[in-house]
């Protein structure tokens, strides 16, 4: 039944095993630094095929006797065609015929992949029609599929017949075995400590930090043992090499040190080779001494009472432990004082070697590279400087994007080139076209991509996509990659999202990508390219990465796999027709609506579904006809795409699709046949405001492992076929108008992240949660619908995030839960008027979450009133049981780490005891006191160091102010924002005579307190202020014009309850 699979398997790997002949062939030598332009990059490739051999086919095959095996050694030999590829993608690009015959052998490797990838689909959907068709005892399931079975086994043998006529191909190259040395792939030439001040533009503020460094006192981490180390650090061809040159020629420096040592690092990081490097320099002669231990001593005599000062210029080791060894060597010989320079690209580095902050070097401004750019062009012997010349010249300059080397190479360039048509010429082109012999920028940041490991160099080409300056977002950027199978899975624990979300990060280390946005925990959200490094990009990716738009005539290579169009006007019919028609091996499309097209598409009406204005016919032709004819797709992202309704059915033919982003589309029903994406991981239907319903069959999309649904405001309800998705990890519902979640969604248990946040018509959550035991963030900030949490959240064990935790009665959650939930980030606790007592809370365990920052405590003060009660009046009449709450508060004293607290609706009569130690929450920052309406007294909060907003609203039992709530000397150092509002019987407010009060209070608001009488004498740093009904004239004319001696802005109302007026005043100015 299964012979010819068997003989298929064996036929594939009897071809893959002929390429372990190569390793026979070593013959041949490299000439020349291995330059990569445009390179084949396959090694990532083939561990992605031996990956899905290993864990999908072995296992989809293993009851089949010999097909495992066979499989396995399939595995086997692709691992070594590994090892051959290596030297073969270093040769390439000296060796044309290499490169020719990678290409081949990487269009095999894709078509190997798709048909990999077709067989999982074709095994999903056999797979269902046995469930569906067969009862009684399950057959094997390749069995139960014959048509499945015949149909892969021909493809896979034609495929291999290709694999071995490319093998063929092979045998003249002598091909070697075995990773290739770093000095094979390409080093920077050795550098000098010489430099020419007179070239030097832009760097003073630089070069006064550096020496400052240099020959000031010692920072806290050095001592007589261990000089200071300070990295700079920065993109290829921002001078840190010039720059350190600076400094170690400058006058101070060199009477600052008894020793000045150079030593250009660049090749592989040996300590043995760079102690004789330190030690030439030094004796300013060659050192021959060959054992470590010679060495060492030879050192420690030359260094002996010396205060040197020692430059490690471009550095690229990231091996702690030899770093370690020099560091221990230097130790030995370093007197106090002396210090250490290293210049580097990677901030990996940086965080290795530096015992300071490093100075991280950035672009010069457009004038600085302006002046460098106009020496090196109109210098003497050079281009006649015309006017007309000049304003190219600054055009030309724009493309620097700040680099230094930039704009002397591309000055030396213009140098020679005296028409305004040559000129235009490089304006007009971008550097990655310039002829390589001309172009001296690349080869220097191409530097920074020889240095990465090949699974980094498919993920970088990739960004090729997208345009200059383009911010992506990293969780974006990431399921892209996933889609494409760039990121190898190693068999350890990490997530394959973990491993891109590193993948994104040792980029931004090595400096090829830059932060564009990071959130306030400094964690990043959104990155982007430097312009060069973007051209680097495009070089690199040659034709398979393109960005295509109107002023390329929307165009690209027929090689073309990664695409993204740039969309902001109309297009052309004639230009649009054949577009993708004869993108045969696009993977991913990418569409991209510039910034204006919002604007254009709402005056053409696209995003209305019954009229899609003038451009219809022109986009239907680009995307719409042509688009079910991309049956490789692998990512497609449709985000702002105005007439997707058009092309829906279209998408539901791409079976090998992974990533689907339609967000921001008019789309207002998914199609049932969204089930038929059995390999689909990513789904982003967000800001998708007209949908208001997913299909049940969206529940088939077992590969699914990210749902984006956010901003969906019409979407109130999910099909309970969502519990269907196992593999799910992220739902991203935030913003939508759900009333409840079903029940099936407790079922998700690989779900990680649940994010609710702003469902604020969400009433329940499913009341099984407890088994979701994967749950690792459950955001519901905002939820403000939300009755109760669900009983037995508390066995989440994997549980970080939880924003609000409710108190519940009998049947609900009870807050002794929290104690074993180690939450971090910020909580919200609700309705602790529900706490039946003092060891309850104490069983929150609120003190050992070291991880919470913000903290907010929340009691319905309604709960303590009598019936008759329905105003401020009579507070101390409560009933008796309010009392209790003082021992509730007492016992949820937050961990020492919180920045942030909000103590609201506390119907106790005095602070906790934690409250009124400042020791106890040192890192406080935020506090806010609001209804605590039986309080007499504010707790000593002028000793809270670091304090800098302080909100009390409320407090109806507050009548003076006075020196407790100072707590001592120097009171309130940091605070700079103090609002008092709703303090209706506060008559006196003194200041203190143990020092300064309010030293940098910037904003001080006074709100409905009409009994106030008196405030401190003066607040000397105020510059706004606001009053409403606060019984501003007395006040004002009491203290008289010295008290605000530098006021910007005042507002005062007593009919009007503005409390945030101070961020209207910051926008419209100053009004008295």
């Amino acid at each position: 039944m299964f012979y010819s699979v068997i003989l298929s398997v064996r036929f594939i790997a009897s071809f893959l095993l002929s390429f372990s002949c190569l390793s026979a062939c070593g013959k041949g030598s490299r000439k020349g630094i291995v330059r990569v332009m445009a390179e084949v990059v396959l090694s990532p490739l083939i561990k992605l095929i031996c990956e899905k051999v290993a864990l999908r086919v072995i296992k989809e095959l293993s009851p089949l006797t010999g097909v495992a095996k066979e499989f396995r050694r399939l595995r086997s030999t692709l691992l070594t065609i590994q090892d051959v590829l290596e030297d073969a993608e270093a040769r390439q690009v000296n060796e044309k015929s290499v490169k020719r015959w990678l290409r081949k052998l990487k269009d095999v490797a894709f078509d190997m992949d798709d048909v990999l990838d077709e067989f999982t689909v074709e095994m999903a959907d056999a797979e269902k029609r046995k469930k569906k068709g067969m009862k009684g005892k399950a057959y094997n399931l390749f069995i139960s599929a014959p048509k499945v079975r015949y149909k892969m086994a021909d493809k896979m043998k034609e495929i291999m017949e290709r694999f071995d006529e490319v093998a063929k191909e092979s045998s003249i190259f002598g091909l070697k075995v075995g990773a290739i040395k770093e000095e094979e792939v390409g080093k920077r030439e050795e550098t000098h400590s010489y430099v020419n001040e007179s070239e030097v533009y832009g760097r003073d503020v630089d070069r006064e930090k550096i020496v400052e460094f240099l020959i000031n006192s010692l920072s806290s981490a050095s001592s007589e043992a261990n000089p200071d180390v300070m990295p700079i650090v920065g993109l290829g061809g921002l001078v840190k090499t010039t720059l350190a040159k600076l400094a170690f020629n400058d006058k101070r420096v060199s009477e600052a040190f008894t020793k000045k040592i150079w030593v250009c690092v660049t090749e592989e990081f040996d300590v043995k080779r760079l102690t004789r490097s330190i030690i030439a320099s030094i004796t300013e002669s060659e050192c021959n001494l060959q054992d470590m231990d010679s060495l060492q001593r030879f050192l420690r005599e030359k260094l002996r009472g010396e205060r040197f000062f020692l430059v490690l210029d471009d550095v690229w080791n990231e091996d702690q432990e030899k770093w370690g060894n020099l560091k221990d060597l230097l130790s030995g010989c370093a007197t106090r004082g002396s210090k250490v320079i290293v210049t580097t690209r990677s901030e990996r580095v940086a965080s290795i070697v530096g015992t300071v902050l490093p100075h991280l070097l950035t672009g010069l401004s457009d004038q600085d590279c302006w002046v460098l750019f106009e020496k090196m062009a109109f210098g003497f012997g050079g281009a006649v400087k015309t006017p007309n010349l000049v304003a190219i010249g600054k055009d030309i300059v724009s493309k620097c994007a700040g680099l230094p080397l930039a704009a002397k190479a591309l000055g030396s360039l213009m140098r020679f080139r005296r028409g305004e048509r040559e000129w235009l010429a490089v304006k007009d082109n971008e550097v990655w076209r310039l002829p390589e012999h001309e172009n001296q920028i690349l080869p220097s940041l191409r530097l920074s991509y020889n240095h990465l490991p090949s699974r980094l160099k498919l993920c970088f080409a990739y960004c090729s996509i997208f345009p200059k300056n383009y911010l992506v977002r990293k969780e974006t950027l990431v399921q892209l990659w996933m889609a494409e199978g760039f990121l190898i899975h190693d068999y350890n624990s990490f997530e394959t999202e973990d491993i891109g979300n590193g993948y994104v990060d040792e980029l931004l280390e090595r400096s090829l990508f830059q932060n564009g946005y990071a959130d306030i925990d400094g964690v990043v959200r959104q990155v982007k390219m430097h312009d060069l490094v973007h051209d680097l990009a495009r070089s690199v990716a040659g034709e398979e990465g393109s960005v295509t738009d109107e002023a390329s005539g929307y165009a690209f290579g027929q090689g073309c796999r990664y695409l993204s169009l740039v969309y902001d006007r109309p297009i052309p019919e004639r230009k649009s027709l054949p577009f993708l028609n004869e993108a045969n091996k696009l993977r991913s499309f990418y569409f991209i609506a510039e910034e204006n097209m919002e604007g254009q598409c709402q005056i053409q009406g696209l995003y209305s579904p019954y009229n899609a204005g003038p451009m219809k016919e022109a986009l239907e032709c680009i995307v719409s006809k042509p688009v079910s004819s991309l049956k490789l797709l692998r990512a497609l992202h449709l985000s702002q795409y105005p007439l997707i309704r058009e092309i829906l059915d279209s998408i539901c033919e791409m079976k090998h699709l992974r990533y689907l982003n339609l967000s921001s589309t008019d789309i207002g029903v998914v199609p049932t046949c969204i089930g038929l994406l059995h390999n689909l991981q990513t789904l982003s239907l967000s800001c998708c405001n007209c949908l208001h319903i997913l299909p049940d069959s969206i529940g088939q999309l077992s590969n699914l492992l990210t749902l984006d649904l956010r901003y969906c405001g019409c979407l109130q309800s999910l099909p309970s076929t969502i519990g269907c998705l196992k593999n799910l990890r992220i739902i991203d519902l935030s913003n939508c108008n759900l009333r409840a979640l079903p029940e099936s969604l407790s079922r998700l248990s690989n779900l990680q992240v649940l994010n609710l946040k702003d469902c604020r018509y969400l009433c329940e959550l499913p009341v099984a949660m407890k088994e979701m035991k994967s749950l690792i963030h459950l955001n519901l900030a905002g939820c403000v619908g939300l009755s109760c949490i669900p009983a037995g959240i508390g066995q989440l064990s994997n549980l970080r995030t939880l924003s609000i935790f409710i108190v519940g009665g009998k049947t609900n959650c009870n807050i002794r839960e929290l104690g074993s939930l180690n939450i971090e980030g910020e909580l919200h606790i609700k309705n602790l008027e529900n706490v039946r007592g003092p060891d309850e809370a104490k069983e929150a365990n609120l003190k050992e979450k070291q991880g919470l920052r913000s903290l907010r405590l929340s009691w319905d003060e309604n709960v303590y009133r009598t019936p008759a009660q329905s105003s401020d009046d009579n507070l101390h009449d409560m009933v008796p049981q309010s009392d209790l709450v003082d021992g509730v508060l007492e016992n949820l004293q937050p961990g020492a780490n919180i920045n942030k607290l909000a103590i609201e609706g506390y119907g106790g009569r005095k602070f906790p005891t934690w409250l009124m130690d400042s020791s106890l929450l040192h890192n406080l920052v935020n506090l806010t006191l609001d209804s605590c309406v039986r309080c007499e007294v504010l707790p000593p909060l002028g000793q809270l160091r670091h304090l800098q907003v302080l909100r009390v609203r409320r407090l109806l039992s507050i009548r003076c102010i006075d020196s407790t709530f100072y707590g001592g000397h120097a009171p309130f150092p940091a605070l700079e924002v103090l609002r008092l509002y709703g303090l209706p019987v506060l008559e006196e407010w003194s200041g203190t005579s143990e020092g300064e009060v309010f030293p940098s209070l910037i904003v001080l608001g006074l709100g409905h307190c009409p009994n106030l009488k008196s405030l401190p004498s003066t607040f000397p740093t105020v510059t706004d202020l606001v009053m409403i009904n606060a019984n501003e004239r007395v006040l004002l004319s009491a203290l008289g014009d010295s008290a605000f001696p530098n006021l910007d802005r005042r507002y005062s109302s007593r009919d009007q309850v503005v409390e945030d007026v101070m961020l209207f005043l910051r926008l419209v100015g100053p009004l008295q």
